[in-house]
């Protein structure tokens, strides 16, 4: 596997439709989660996308681990990598919800590729460019001028600590991405993404009492279980796959700030399929968006005469 490679390196465009392929499959999930909340309880949704993801990825991980380049101290990697994500990175996102409203828990993410911009400068050497910088930030007062544009969410008992909470998810998350970054030159990135998910089983365990030991699973209809399928192996196992691809070959910078598409894919899914109205300001806010994310793609000096 290719290490982070300064622009994307050979075949940099289907990395980035990779990246864009996990981003739409996030941008899914928000539906088929809703659906599957008002049935289950969260953290047994949780476990059983891990385990289908598990189940999935099991076959890939048997293949690849023979040919992972192992060194004296990948454990302590490893294990940093599944404690940040999946295991933190959910706690943290879900119990920050509690307390914050998904508006104001919006803008916080939004943050998320300059955070990892800067992580990939420090840690990895990577250049900002000029256009890089200006479409991080470009893209992330896109995002923030979405989230207050939507309707607003009064439901945010202690909004400083959730947003505090958020915040470390995204420091949990970038964490996540130099790690894969790191690791990626020695270790498919298939195997890299079923330690992930193998964790997140063995990690959400707990969330399996009301599935197995009350019979909830039994209860599910076919549609339940489809989704929750769909969850595991279209949202976990294939998304979470094509983006270690992108953060393993892409600058750090231009593989976060694809994911501030995440609340435009939801809109205009919420458009075709749900008949939602977008207002002026969101699709001006999305308009912004997504000249960010461009700007953010282009190499320095493209363009110039």
């Amino acid at each position: 596997m290719a290490g982070s490679g300064g622009e994307g390196g050979k075949g940099g465009v289907a990395v980035v439709l990779a990246v864009l392929g996990a981003v739409f499959l996030w941008a899914s999930a928000f539906p088929v989660m809703k659906a599957l909340l008002a049935r289950m309880d969260p953290w047994a949704m949780i476990w059983a996308r891990m385990a289908v993801a598990t189940v999935l990825l099991i076959p890939l991980m048997w293949r690849a681990w023979p040919r992972a380049r192992r060194q004296k101290g990948d454990v302590w990697w490893l294990l940093a990598l599944v404690a940040l994500e999946p295991c933190l990175y959910f706690v943290l996102e879900i119990t920050a919800l509690r307390y914050t409203s998904a508006a104001q828990a919006g803008m916080v993410v939004a943050l998320f590729p300059l955070m990892a911009a800067v992580g990939g400068a420090l840690f990895f050497h990577e250049r900002l460019t000029r256009p890089m910088l200006t479409g991080l930030l470009l893209s992330v007062a896109g995002v923030i001028g979405l989230t207050l544009a939507g309707r607003p969410d009064l439901h945010a008992p202690d909004p400083w600590l959730g947003n505090f909470l958020e915040f470390l998810a995204m420091i949990c998350g970038v964490g996540y991405m130099l790690i894969v970054k790191r690791m990626a030159a020695r270790y498919d990135i298939w195997l890299l993404t079923g330690i992930q998910m193998s964790a997140g089983f063995l990690f959400f365990l707990p969330g399996a009492g009301p599935l197995l030991l009350d019979g909830g699973l039994m209860r599910l209809d076919g549609q339940s279980l489809a989704l929750l399928f769909y969850l595991g192996a279209g949202v976990t196992v294939l998304a979470y796959g094509l983006y270690n691809i992108g953060i393993s070959r892409l600058p750090a910078a231009r593989a976060a700030v694809l994911v501030n598409l995440l609340p435009v894919i939801t809109l205009g899914l919420s458009w075709i399929f749900l008949g939602e109205r977008l207002n002026p300001l969101q699709l001006l806010f999305a308009g912004l968006t997504l000249a960010g994310v461009y700007l953010a793609q282009r190499p320095e000096g493209a363009g110039r005469a």
